[in-house]
């Protein structure tokens, strides 16, 4: 099974090489409330049940943190509750999977004006993920610019096709590339 919530919220199934089912909700905020439905419309439509899978992949982002962090949890305890190991896929990396030629800069909203960038040349990451900004991508202007939109499709497909190649999937971290925007208060003054 592969879980991203790096944008919307999406589920897939694969059988080791196809994709059996995939179900996406295009909703930007409504995470923690679609990925059950996801999980179980994908499990459902494959004709599968949870002690079927034998692993769990999950988009690790770079994405905002709340929506990001849904999916790598669900993802995390669905593996740990039925004993299959699971593995992270860095979402840039499977979009640019699909622009294995050339010079590739894969490119996601990162709000704040900002955006997630990563750099590839023929199938080899040469700019590592990071935050940019729009007058930054002038730097890159010899680089094909395309989307880094994922779902749960495309990072199924890349895990499949990653540990077919023996590439090492095990760190399942969400990548943030920096904090989040929210802080610690202070606390409430208690009185009386």
């Amino acid at each position: 099974m592969a879980i991203d919530t790096s944008a919307g919220t999406s589920a897939a199934v694969f059988d080791g090489v196809n994709r059996l089912s995939f179900i996406n909700f295009d909703d930007r905020f409504g995470h923690a409330e679609n990925i059950g439905l996801a999980i179980q419309g994908a499990l459902k439509e494959a004709g599968i049940v949870p002690a079927d899978l034998t692993l769990v992949a999950v988009g690790r982002g770079p994405a905002p943190y709340t929506g990001l962090r849904v999916g790598v949890a669900a993802g995390i305890a669905m593996a740990t509750a039925l004993e299959i190991p699971a593995c992270g896929v860095i979402t840039l990396n499977a979009v640019a999977r699909k622009h294995p030629i050339g010079k590739v800069l894969v490119v996601a909203d990162a709000k704040r004006k900002e955006l997630f960038i990563a750099g590839f040349e023929d199938s080899t990451q040469v700019v590592p993920p990071s935050v940019a900004t729009h007058l930054e991508l002038e730097s890159y202007s010899d680089f094909l610019t395309v989307s880094g939109e994922c779902d749960a499709g495309l990072i199924g497909e890349y895990a499949v096709w990653a540990l077919n190649q023996k590439m090492d999937l095990t760190d399942t971290s969400a990548l943030y590339l920096r904090s989040p925007d929210v802080t610690p208060s202070l606390g409430k003054r208690v009185t009386g």
